[in-house]
């Protein structure tokens, strides 16, 4: 670390039991006040080991460390974490909009013989698009044995007829079960259940089997279909989908604390599809002005729904919106426009 990158950091020494003292990287106490109170405020895990604290208040990262099990964390300015936020939420408006260019391509490659990349990948984003399921992470898997779908193995599943259980520990510890009743869906897991290991989705290439992880997932979304999204933005994209239809099914609150139990309504029976808590649900699944207009203005989607509806703008099967996400898309488009800027925040 160069003595540049150094002076950029401060310090933590101590330990839990015997408390905590600050130093700069030359080993000088750190006594100002408002520094101390900004380090105070990031409420960085007694637990975490080597800890770093950013020397600027505008320094967007705030504080890394290793936590116990080794893992490198962070704590970011909160301005950074906004603008993080916000440009998740756009890109989610704008997958709202590709979703029938998505679908058509993802029909194609399904279409496709044998266990290639581009068939496996595509349905594996089709069940994260229609039922919101995790991406998975590999480490999760080995260190908690908790599965997200790109981690599932092959006795997770069972397949009878038209119709596929999955069955498995989430994140968390979080027991999930997903019946799906799809014809196509059932043939493509039946054929994965004939690949060799015990890893549910695979793919075949060169001769050679590989493992389909949420990082070649994501590579597929942008290099093979051309799209600048991730597997997880489909899931808040479900997310908020769904809690767009309920609100509308709802209605206005006829108070502010009706309008807050509505909500809470809502999100208990969104986290409980995503197999989150509500608080992770509404924090980071449902797109915030669907709540923020719910709360403020009794509004929901479900005029622009009726006029979707009545113009013919359902949807059994196919590639094109159904008449919800059409509503929703309208709802975002008007209240969510095109991005502001933001004032810089120092890297």
């Amino acid at each position: 670390m160069s003595s540049a990158t150094r002076e950029r950091w401060i310090l933590r020494k101590g330990s839990p039991a015997n408390g905590f003292r600050y130093e700069t990287a030359e080993g000088k106490a750190v006594r100002d006040a408002k520094t101390l109170a900004r380090i105070d405020k990031l409420r960085v895990p007694p637990a975490w080991r080597d800890v770093h604290l950013a020397a600027s208040a505008r320094s967007s990262i705030q504080a890394w460390g290793f936590d116990a099990r080794g893992r490198k964390q962070y704590r970011y300015h909160e301005t950074a974490t906004r603008r993080g936020e916000l440009r998740k939420y756009y890109r989610v408006r704008q997958l709202g909009r590709d979703l029938p260019r998505i679908r058509r391509v993802l029909a194609e490659h399904e279409r496709r013989r044998g266990a290639t990349l581009e068939r496996v990948a595509a349905g594996v984003l089709r069940l994260i698009a229609e039922r919101c399921f995790r991406p998975g992470s590999d480490r999760y898997a080995k260190e908690n044995r908790s599965f997200g779908i790109t981690t599932l193995r092959k006795s997770h599943v069972f397949v009878d007829g038209d119709s596929v259980v999955f069955a498995f520990r989430g994140k968390s510890g979080v027991k999930q079960r997903q019946l799906i009743v799809d014809r196509e869906i059932a043939r493509f897991v039946r054929s994965l259940l004939e690949t060799p290991g015990t890893r549910l989705f695979r793919y075949e290439k060169e001769g050679q089997w590989y493992d389909l992880d949420a990082r070649t997932l994501n590579e597929y979304l942008r290099e093979s279909l051309g799209f600048p999204y991730t597997a997880k933005d489909f899931r808040t994209w479900g997310g908020t989908l769904r809690a767009a239809t309920v609100l509308a099914e709802i209605g206005p609150p006829r108070s502010v604390t009706e309008g807050k139990r509505n909500v809470a309504t809502v999100m208990r029976l969104v986290a409980a599809e995503l197999g989150n808590t509500p608080t992770i649900c509404r924090k980071s699944y449902v797109h915030p002005v669907l709540v923020e207009r719910y709360l403020e203005e009794g509004e929901t989607i479900a005029d622009r729904l009726a006029r979707a509806r009545g113009n013919g703008n359902g949807r059994s099967r196919g590639t094109a919106h159904t008449a919800e996400e059409r509503a929703l898309v309208r709802f975002l488009d008007e209240h969510f426009p095109e991005r502001r800027r933001h004032r810089r925040v120092e890297q």
